[in-house]
């Protein structure tokens, strides 16, 4: 009797499946749970750290604009002759103009509760709100814990300097019983010949001081101080004031930014700032056992439980939907034999190959068919064309030969038309161009570089300029017809292939020049160059140099002559189009005599072309010669004026604007952002973003009965007087002139 032998339901590729299966569900369980348990906390308290470190800085940053603001407030009641007025008043009536002033001072600046101005030699003291003996002042309003009135009123007579009293409790006694704790603020006050004129005494309440503390900082449950330069105690937040006898430690010349302490029985993680303007210390105690490290120390394990139950879960379910999925795969062999042409092997896996093989080799065949499609082999042979890289005319004959393409004449220009409008047929409109504008000239259009441009190459006989009004016809065709605005830049032209690429260059260049001769125009190169032609100059003596050079095939003499070029271009103001000719003419000699190198700029009158910025194309060259030598460094950001200008429309109206996070933004220097502006719209960013202030205020006089302060603070400006002095500057009349006259003649 014949035995028949059950058919194993699990083959060995079920099994391997399987084992890779758990093996990379199990991997990245593994490591998510290493750097969780191993990471994730120190990741944790480095967050709260570097959190409790922003929050210093923005403490500090605020109190030092703050100390600034009182510095600034006694320089002007020095410039604005406001001292010479308190002087030379002989009664309180007479100082009725400084209580005013001193006044508007207090409630412009919400931080400082009140302004005291203390002269020697004057009997009398005066507020922001009113005057009084100075001995009635100094025994019954103002008296500071320590000191007797004398031996303030001498303290403040005798500073030479500014200094703080920390933390004050004063009792004013006859407006209120009541401790009230302030820190008082003390600035001298000289004439010309420096000579001690008097004091004025600023009075900060200290919960002004702690208003400048966040809510983070107070869940983190930080015992923050903030120390004067001489080390004592401006203020102090927190429930746990026993760190006092420590703080000496971090009043160093060398401060430490972090540092561990154990105090009372407890971990501290100290983290420190210092001002650079005044050496002030801020301090922040944070505790190491607290409620926030506590939860996570939990979620923690909760997180390790989880991994455990859905590591089980996941292997069922692994094992359950391998089980299930494994079927298909049999009647995936039978489809597979139905397309394979030798109808397949034995084994499953073989025969899906053999099947996905076939379909990669027809899929590779139709992706070459669409490759060599007329409209994109003739694009790419002309993107060859503006590249330079025919040395002759009759080479593209040769290689176009066969695609209706050819360069009869021996003359060349490149213009490129920039479509303000968006359209999606640049190909149509091209061709209507062609086909609507007959002229005695061949030339081909390509689009596929910028989706908002057609570049045109006219080829023609002789030597002469292509007719700017042929442009100015075309532009007023598409204008009239679609509505299309447009600006069309012009190269010069030139006589050989190679050069065509320099053509375009300066299309590009004359181009750019719309952001100063204006859109819908027609721009030709030599607009460009303008009277500063004959100013700048062209390393004639370097590219000698590296001719030779190249003809000894001396490669370190290469490699010196190239970085002459360079420091020449990088030590030199040059224009844009200079700079671009110059790295032309670098890539394409050094190309020319080592054909076999391979190099990062093969096509660099194209990359040169969306290049904007003298210093991009500097960083090209440095790229390409490092590459040079066989290393590789990643290209540099390009950036978009229509951006920039976006990016200042929609923050130069916040007080907090800043150019030069605005350059940040943009990943710019400073100056690089400054001159890219500039050479882009001939005004700097300032000027820029003066005028959208200035419009947007003379809109909100025009319109609305805001008063100047909000007005002020609306268009970007903290100061009344700044924006008042900006605006009777820019406009030539006062707001209030302003805001009358506009009014009379509505």
């Amino acid at each position: 009797m014949q035995k028949h032998t059950k058919k194993r339901k699990f083959g060995e590729h079920y099994i391997r499946y399987l084992i890779s299966y758990m093996t990379v569900l199990l991997i990245p369980l593994v490591i998510l749970t290493f750097f969780y348990s191993s990471r994730f906390m120190k990741k944790f308290y480095d967050e709260i750290y570097e959190t409790v470190d922003l929050e210093l800085l923005q403490i500090c940053t605020q109190l030092d604009n703050e100390l600034e603001s009182m510095e600034n407030i006694v320089g002007q009641i020095t410039l604005t002759g406001t001292l010479n007025k308190a002087s030379e008043s002989d009664s309180p009536l007479a100082l009725r103009p400084i209580i005013t002033y001193l006044s508007a001072l207090t409630t412009a600046n919400p931080f400082i509760q009140d302004i005291v101005l203390i002269l020697d030699g004057k009997e009398y003291v005066t507020t922001s709100s009113t005057t009084c003996q100075k001995d009635y002042y100094f025994n019954r309003i103002l008296q500071v814990p320590g000191m007797n009135s004398r031996e303030f009123h001498d303290l403040l007579q005798n500073s030479t300097s500014s200094f703080c009293l920390p933390q004050q409790k004063l009792l004013n006694l006859d407006i209120s019983p009541a401790e009230a704790r302030v820190v008082l603020f003390s600035y001298p006050l000289f004439t010309d010949y420096q000579k001690h004129e008097g004091t004025v005494l600023f009075y900060v309440k200290n919960s002004s001081i702690e208003a400048l503390l966040s809510q983070k900082l107070k869940s983190y449950q930080a015992q923050i101080y903030i120390l004067d330069q001489n080390g004592a105690v401006v203020t102090t937040w927190g429930d746990q004031d026993v760190m006092r006898d420590r703080l000496g430690r971090f009043l160093g010349e060398s401060l430490t930014l972090s540092a561990a302490e154990r105090i009372g029985g407890e971990e501290y993680v100290v983290r420190t700032h210092r001002s650079g303007r005044n050496n002030w210390t801020y301090l922040a105690f944070i505790p190491d056992r607290q409620t926030t490290f506590s939860q996570v120390n939990s979620i923690m394990r909760e997180f390790l439980m989880a991994i455990v139950v859905i590591l089980l879960l996941a292997s069922f379910t692994i094992f359950f939907l391998q089980k299930v999925n494994y079927a298909p795969v049999r009647r995936l062999q039978d489809r597979a034999k139905l397309i394979s042409p030798d109808g397949g092997s034995s084994d499953e896996l073989e025969t899906i190959a053999d099947a996905l093989d076939y379909l990669s080799i027809q899929n590779s065949s139709l992706s070459t068919q669409l490759a060599n499609s007329l409209t994109a082999v003739k694009n790419q042979r002309l993107y060859r064309l503006l590249s330079g890289t025919y040395a002759s005319r009759e080479d593209f004959n040769l290689d176009c030969s066969e695609l209706d393409l050819s360069l009869p004449n021996g003359y060349f220009t490149v213009s490129i038309m920039m479509l303000h409008t968006p359209s999606e047929n640049l190909s149509g409109l091209a061709q209507e161009i062609k086909k609507q504008f007959s002229v005695p000239y061949i030339y081909y259009y390509l689009q596929n570089f910028y989706p908002d441009q057609i570049v045109l190459l006219v080829n023609q006989p002789e030597r002469s300029l292509v007719s700017t009004k042929f442009f100015a016809n075309v532009q007023k065709y598409l204008s009239k017809k679609y509505g299309l605005i447009t600006t069309i830049g012009i190269g010069q032209q030139v006589d050989s292939t190679q050069r065509i690429a320099q053509s375009y260059m300066e299309a590009v260049s004359a181009l750019d020049y719309r952001f100063v001769k204006g859109n819908g125009t027609v721009i030709e190169f030599r607009e460009v160059l303008g009277p500063i032609h004959t100013t700048v100059f062209y390393p004639h003596k370097e590219f000698e140099t590296l001719r030779n050079a190249l003809l000894s095939h001396n490669e370190q003499n290469i490699r010196e002559a190239i970085q002459n070029i360079i420091n020449f271009m990088e030590q030199s103001q040059l224009p844009l189009y200079l700079a671009r000719s110059i790295c032309f003419d670098l890539i394409h000699l050094v190309n020319e005599h080592c054909r076999g190198q391979k190099n990062a700029a093969s096509n660099s009158p194209l990359e040169l072309s969306g290049m904007e910025t003298a210093q991009e194309i500097i960083r090209l060259l440095h790229t390409w010669s490092e590459n040079l030598h066989g290393l590789t460094t990643a290209a540099g950001k390009r950036v978009v004026l229509e951006e920039i200008i976006i990016y200042l429309n929609e923050n130069c109206l916040h007080c907090d604007f800043s150019v030069y996070e605005a350059a940040g933004h943009f990943e710019m220097t400073l100056p690089a952002f400054s001159k890219f502006f500039k050479d882009r719209t001939g005004q700097n960013v300032m000027e820029y973003t003066i005028r959208l202030r200035m419009e947007r205020a003379k809109e909100l006089l025009r319109t609305t009965d805001l008063p100047i302060k909000e007005i002020s603070e609306a268009v970007g400006y903290y100061n009344i007087s700044s924006f008042t002095r900006r605006f009777k500057i820019n406009q030539g009349v006062t707001t209030s002139e302003y805001r009358k006259i506009s009014s009379e003649e509505t």
